[in-house]
């Protein structure tokens, strides 16, 4: 198997960094392992991970890596000096396998200022870095050459020694091939020729039409006129190609497999080599072709690090599971000694039983000989004098302990005599002598009860060794167990999966599954309303300060049906209302408020004349809808994202389940407007007796709005009375802005009293024949006159009391005098023209100012026209709304959007709606399951999840409200895989199918639950909140319990 990059592996990815990476800028730079760094290239609509391990591989990688915790020094240090700079440059130096990658300065690569990192791949490899002119700042490892320092920190960096592939000639191959030893193939002669590398050598030999393994020395020739070196010289030729090829552009990846021994294609694939190129030898093999040769190498090195750590978690369980074994043995060891025992001590006692007399005469003689003052080695000696002579006691003295006073008797047993071969089978374990202590101051009775005596402890230990031997075990398991816990390798290799488009907003599924989506600051605010919200969708906020804005994406409809918002069902404007009240001050204050939505065709971006629109504020025009006030509860949960049709197909009947009752919903909905319009329509009484009879029922559940009466929510939450309130506040804004707009006017357009008193001479002269005479006035006109010129002078004063900045009087005297014939429908056309920023396409703007030039004005039009236009919403069809009010949008603290997805989206966003098809918060047993996607959402929207949490206001942080939510989500999950094997005991086949397909579903969900980073679940979770779920203490207890665990484990192996 193939374990590192050749040369021509090395050129390969060069030339795909040179046009991936080059241009982007190094965000990030983490360790994986000591040898192994992760560097994270960006730029504002891609993101690369490059992965370089030393002395082994480089190549962008799609896989998630456990990174260190704490950087290493060396890590600190790239950080430092290379962190936001911009990639400039990426060479192979020569054909070695050293790749430079520059980080210039403006000024020039040869600038203070630029940096190098150098990678090299073979050997044991080394990551350095240098300065601009390849002195040596800091590298992952001193090498020392002959005890002599060649790589350290202030050194030079030598690039000197580089080589580079060339083309091959006759007299240097037939030269190298000649000093093959006798037993050298050609294979691995022509391996070190060059700098094709061992994989391009074998790929000429079999280009050439020769065999790899072919004696150099005894079946090649090498004369002038060999057709095998003119073959090999071709397939030099060929090979040169290649390389030239792989230096020039992106090329696909190869990945060989093993050829399985059954011939049989097989489920679970060995890896065997990769490659940039097909080579001859392994087209006839398994392979897969993947779209670049980075892409493969990260398939290969993440499929084979993957193996290895779960290589290394086996070994872990086998080594605790032989530790747990071996307690267990002991164990068994002990009680078996102590059973044993018992039955040998009885045995004991009735030998002794059995040979009383003899037992008594032995004990007489030796006491006597005690008694008699004979010395013990003496007596020891006479005892085997009277075995050799034949002696049937000394015989059976075995030995003589007398400094314990007691003697060792081989005594046998009387009813092995007559015994049968059955008996003999029975009683095998104590067959023939038994060795026997006896005390030579007790009679053998005495002996025979101390026995017994004996006996009874032995049986009182065995029963108490049993007693607790069950405990023993189990708290030497579960401390082997947590030992394994604490210990167990966790870090895993997992596909980076492609977020969708609306996870960098806050986003929900309802529960009649629309798609209701949230900014997070105001930045996003303003992307969500500018690309995202369409005719048909709802855009909902309410008059809080910080509230979100909020859109629900409409469902699609038929192309002769016009998309409108009343079709969205109540409850999912209710929903979403909930999510704009918690998303802004009312959580922390703990405030009720009701939330309102309007239409898409209400929401504009233009503000009134003197007016500004900031970031993620809008102009909303006409009525607004209240919803009723909302209760601050939220959730937490996870989605799981189908992986194949099949398991989407199974969430199919749910699916229709859920259509049917939108349009039931719907057509309900329906019957309740034509209702009250024909109440209305009825009289006053009638409508006030609808009143009463509705005004009955006033228990409104706020949180289940799937059940939520909204007619008597209305009712009850005087929602008419706001929204007539709000009418009323509209019309008294139209005349105070039609009041400002005309003094603005006459304020913009001033006539000296000299050119009106002109203009009534002409009109009094072409009127009746009682006029003065010209050049005369009456005193009314003259008392009006005069009134007109006070208001020009009162008019004058505020703008001499606010003068222009110094250069700008004279800049805009030019400028009036310059565009003195233009109005400001010609500005605008003139705008749009140059295409300035935020201002109407020149066809919109064409098709408004034709209308109004030809249309004749009338004299409160004329009126108006002399002013500014005030601002309204051009749209075909339509008529123009009410004079708009101003709403602030959520202006939270900025943060960093990277719009990578924006485009998808942009265009075609019903469409790409169908994706939450193949989300289920429910998964099926025998679903396929790829990854889990958090979400924080209502809570009445959640009530379909199988994972979820609830949220109320408190002083939780997102971090802790995160593992906290995770945590009580695994242990829920560790529930339904006890209930699955709690289920069906005594089933058939099915039962158990239906069991284990539980199992595996909950083990899946728990796996993948755990698998998603911190950073999606606190991007998501609500702030300053408190996590509640059933059984929330005893799930702290547990956690708490195992942490301590963790923590004592780890002290005691240090």
């Amino acid at each position: 198997m193939k374990q590192r990059f050749t040369a021509l592996d090395v050129r390969a990815v060069v030339t795909a960094y040179q046009q991936r990476l080059v241009g982007l800028r190094l965000q990030g730079i983490y360790d994986v392992n000591p040898k192994t760094f992760l560097f994270k290239f960006t730029k504002p609509d891609s993101k690369h991970l490059v992965l370089i391990e030393s002395g082994i591989r480089t190549h962008t990688t799609e896989y998630v890596r456990d990174k260190s915790i704490t950087p290493s020094s060396f890590c600190m240090k790239l950080r430092k000096h290379l962190k936001t700079r911009r990639l400039t440059r990426v060479r192979q130096l020569g054909m070695d396998r050293v790749i430079d990658f520059e980080f210039a300065v403006a000024a020039g690569p040869e600038a203070e200022g630029t940096y190098h990192v150098v990678c090299e791949f073979y050997a044991s490899g080394n990551v350095i870095l240098t300065d601009h002119q390849y002195n040596i700042v800091a590298l992952l490892r001193v090498v020392h050459i002959e005890d002599a320092k060649a790589f350290a920190v202030g050194m030079r960096y030598e690039l000197q020694g580089a080589r580079d592939v060339e083309r091959v000639e006759r007299a240097p191959l037939v030269e190298h091939l000649r000093r093959a030893a006798p037993k050298d193939s050609l294979k691995r002669v022509l391996a070190t020729f060059g700098m094709y590398g061992p994989a391009l050598s074998e790929h000429v030999v079999l280009r050439a039409g020769l065999s790899p393994s072919l004696k150099v020395a005894t079946a090649l020739d090498l004369g002038p006129e060999s057709p095998q070196i003119a073959a090999l010289l071709a397939a030099y030729a060929e090979a040169y190609d290649i390389v030239e090829q792989l230096g020039q552009g992106t090329h696909p990846g190869y990945i060989s497999y093993l050829p399985q021994r059954d011939g049989e294609p097989s489920d679970d694939p060995v890896f065997d080599d990769f490659g940039p190129w097909l080579f001859d030898q392994y087209a006839s093999r398994p392979h897969k072709q993947f779209a670049t040769f980075s892409d493969a190498a990260d398939v290969f090195f993440s499929n084979i690090e993957a193996q290895r750590l779960r290589s290394k978690a086996h070994q872990q369980e086998a080594t605790a599971e032989r530790k747990l074994e071996a307690i267990k043995q002991e164990h068994r060891g002990r009680v078996e000694s102590l059973e044993l025992a018992h039955r040998r001590t009885e045995e004991q006692a009735r030998r002794i039983e059995a040979n009383l007399e003899f037992v008594d005469q032995a004990i007489a003689i030796i006491r006597q000989a005690v008694a008699a003052g004979m010395d013990w080695r003496e007596l020891d000696e006479l005892v085997r004098d009277q075995r050799e002579q034949g002696n049937p006691v000394a015989e059976r003295i075995v030995k003589l302990s007398l400094q314990i006073n007691q003697i060792t008797l081989e005594l046998d047993d009387p009813a092995d005599w007559d015994s049968s071969d059955d008996d003999e089978d029975e009683e095998a374990e104590f067959a023939g002598p038994l060795p026997v202590d006896v005390d030579i101051f007790q009679t053998a009775f005495a002996n025979a009860q101390r026995y017994y005596n004996s006996r009874r402890q032995a049986g009182i230990k065995h029963a108490k060794t049993l007693a607790v031997s069950t405990q023993a075990l189990q708290s030497a398991e579960q401390k082997i167990r947590a030992d394994l816990k604490a210990t167990k390798i966790t870090a895993t290799v997992s596909q980076m999966r492609k977020p969708f488009w609306f996870e960098k907003f806050a986003w929900f599924v309802t529960s009649d599954g629309y798609l209701v989506l949230a900014g997070h600051d105001m930045q996003q605010n303003e992307l969500l309303v500018k690309r995202h919200l369409r005719a048909g969708d709802a855009y909902v906020h309410a008059d809080i300060h910080g509230a979100a804005s909020v859109i629900v994406k409409n469902k699609p409809v038929a192309a002769a049906d016009k998309p409108s918002a009343e079709s969205i069902p109540p409850s999912t404007l209710f929903q979403a209302g909930i999510m704009s009240v918690c998303q802004s001050r009312a959580w922390d204050a703990k405030v009720l408020t009701p939330a309102w939505w309007v239409e898409a065709a209400q929401v504009s971006k233009t503000a009134p004349t003197g007016e500004f629109l900031s970031t993620g504020s809008f102009m909303i025009r006409g009525k607004k809808h209240f919803l009723p006030p909302t209760q601050l509860v939220y959730g937490f949960g996870f989605v799981f994202r189908l992986a194949d049709d099949e398991s989407i197909a199974r969430h199919a009947a749910a699916r229709q389940q859920r259509l049917a009752i939108m349009e039931e919903n719907q057509r309900s909905a329906a019957r309740t407007h034509a209702e009250a319009a024909a109440t209305s329509a009825a009289g006053p009484d009638t409508a006030d007796a609808a009143a009463d009879s509705d005004a009955d029922h006033e228990s409104i559940s706020v949180v289940g709005a799937e059940t939520m009466d909204f007619a008597a929510a209305r009712k009850k939450y005087n929602l008419e009375e706001i929204e007539e309130a709000h009418e009323d506040a509209f019309k008294d804004e139209e005349d105070r802005q039609a009041a400002n707009a005309a003094t603005m006017a006459d304020s913009k357009r001033r006539v000296s009293a000299k050119e009106r008193r002109d203009q009534r001479k002409l009109k009094l002269e072409g009127g009746a024949t009682t006029t003065p005479a010209p050049g005369k006035l009456s005193k009314q006109e003259q008392r009006r006159l005069d009134e007109e010129a006070k208001y020009e002078r009162a008019a004058e004063k505020p703008q001499k009391q606010q003068p222009q900045k110094r250069g700008k009087r004279g800049k805009m005297k030019k400028m009036k005098e310059k565009y003195a014939e233009q109005d400001e429908e010609d500005r605008e056309l003139r705008m749009a023209l140059l295409g300035a920023a935020g201002k109407k396409d020149v066809k919109e703007v064409a098709t408004v100012k034709a209308p109004r030039a030809e249309e004749p004005k009338t004299a409160q039009e004329a009126k108006t026209a002399q002013g500014e236009q005030l601002p309204t919403i051009v749209e075909e069809g339509k008529d123009t709304p009410p004079e708009p009010e101003p709403v602030a949008a959520a202006a939270a603290k900025p943060k960093d959007n990277d719009d990578d997805d924006d485009d998808e989206a942009l265009g075609l966003p019903i469409e790409q709606l169908d994706v939450l098809d193949t989300l289920t918060a429910s998964p099926l047993p025998g679903d396929n399951l790829s990854f889990a996607i958090p979400v924080c959402a209502p809570y009445p929207s959640l009530s379909s999840h199988k994972y979820r949490v609830k949220l109320v206001p408190g002083t939780m942080k997102k971090g802790k409200a995160s593992k906290m939510a995770l945590t009580v989500m695994l242990a829920a999950a560790d529930e339904h895989s006890k209930r699955s094997r709690a289920s069906f005991k005594g089933g058939d086949s099915e039962a158990a199918e239906q069991r284990e397909l539980k199992g595996i579903l909950a083990a899946r969900e728990k796996s993948l639950m755990k698998l998603v980073p911190e950073t999606e679940m606190i991007s998501q979770m609500l702030g300053k909140c408190k996590v509640t779920a059933p059984n929330m203490e005893s799930i702290k207890q547990k956690s708490k319990a195992a942490a301590k665990s963790k923590a004592k484990s780890k002290k005691g192996d240090n």
